[in-house]
This record gives structure tokens, C-alpha cells and sequence, in this order.
């Protein structure tokens, strides 16, 4: 996405997130119940994205459109 972030680094919190991925903040951590995802800790605890996360939300958002279901992401997401 952008070559000044580095893809890793935990920096967006979840209402950038939600504006990114067209997903809610709901749906943004049952991923992450799920262990699709695992954003960091800021320092107030609240959790921060990475530009990868959302590159994988989205990914995820897609699947889901096409009918895919959680056990069927976890299976196609190991491999990447």
C-alpha cells in the first residue's frame, strides 16, 4: 500500500479499519476470536492494525462474499 509504513507495523485502529474493509468492528473482531487475525496492543489496550491485517480483512471479505465460510478461510488463509 504505502512504501513509508512497513506492511508489519501495528499503526491503524479499528474505526480506519472499518472504513478500509467495509466491515464492522463486530465483524472485525469475531475474525480475530476466530484467530483470522491478530492486530497488536496499543498502550491503552486498544487493538491497532497493520496494512497486512487489512490486506487479510479484506481477503477475508472477499471469501465471505463468495459464499466461503470460516473453516473454509482458515484452510485457504495457512497457506499465506
Amino acid at each position: 500500500m504505502n512504501d513509508a509504513i512497513p506492511d508489519h507495523l501495528s499503526t491503524f485502529p479499528i474505526s480506519v479499519v472499518e472504513e478500509l474493509t467495509k466491515l464492522s468492528a463486530r465483524q472485525i473482531r469475531y475474525y480475530e476470536e476466530q484467530g483470522l487475525i491478530k492486530p497488536g496492543r496499543n498502550d491503552g489496550n486498544r487493538r491497532v492494525y497493520s496494512l497486512a491485517e487489512i490486506e487479510r480483512l479484506k481477503k477475508i471479505k472477499k471469501l465471505i462474499d463468495q459464499g466461503v465460510n470460516i473453516a473454509g478461510i482458515k484452510v485457504m488463509l495457512e497457506d499465506l
